[in-house]
């Protein structure tokens, strides 16, 4: 075959592709005809779908994928969104939710903060949430310190901790669920600080200081 012949061709399948991709976006012939959502352990599907945007029997070929994914992210509990299409007619919404780290006891009730340090809901406290008290416990300088501190310690370390007190930028405190207490202070050199934790927990005291970690004292 010659190559005027491969040429005309190869335009004529991608006049075809073309018209067909033409006839898909301009008329509904792929519907939307359901949602597949996951990931949404604490955001009911109904809100999920809703915040989308798209509904029933829209094309399928012209969904804002982008728009779509960002009004999921604006639900209280979504950290990130992903919307694809799922040909020939489902909708897909894949969710990464907050994970509430910690919570402040408020007149309206229970504020939860995320691993950001990030107030982001008034909800009931799961399991494993630890309480932040103290007169900075509103501060988002202050939250974003106390929630470096405690992501620097393994979760085995974290679940030993009801309570994080935090009466100034430098004074984080951290009050065991056996009552034992341990002085961290700044949130800096978090790493040498949470291995020092897994060491002075396992050992005799009820108060110890960490804000050193090549220093610990007891008391």
């Amino acid at each position: 075959m010659s190559r005027k012949k491969i040429l005309l061709a190869v335009g004529g399948v991608l006049a075809v592709i073309l018209l067909a991709l033409g006839v898909l976006w301009a008329f509904p012939i792929l519907r939307v005809t359901g949602y597949e959502v996951s990931g949404n352990a604490h955001s009911p599907e109904e809100y999920v779908v809703d915040a989308t945007g798209v509904n029933l029997g829209d094309n399928l070929v012209r969904v804002d994928a982008g728009a779509a994914a960002q009004g999921v992210a604006e639900l209280p509990w979504v950290r990130s969104a992903t919307v694809t299409r799922q040909w020939p007619g489902t909708l897909g919404v894949e969710i990464v939710e907050r994970q509430a780290l910690m919570y402040s006891s408020e007149g309206d009730g229970d504020h939860l903060i995320d691993t950001e340090g990030r107030p982001f809901v008034i909800y009931v406290p799961p399991e494993g949430a630890i309480e932040v008290s103290g007169s900075l416990r509103e501060d988002p300088e202050a939250l974003g310190g106390v929630a470096e501190a405690l992501m620097a310690m393994p979760e085995h370390v974290r679940a030993l901790i009801a309570e994080v007190e935090v009466p100034g930028l430098n004074e984080i405190s951290l009050r065991l669920h056996d009552g034992r207490t341990i002085f961290w202070g700044a949130s800096e050199s978090n790493h040498d600080k949470a291995l020092a934790v897994q060491t002075v927990i396992q050992r005799e005291g009820g108060h110890w200081n960490v804000s050193n970690p090549s220093l610990v004292t007891v008391r």
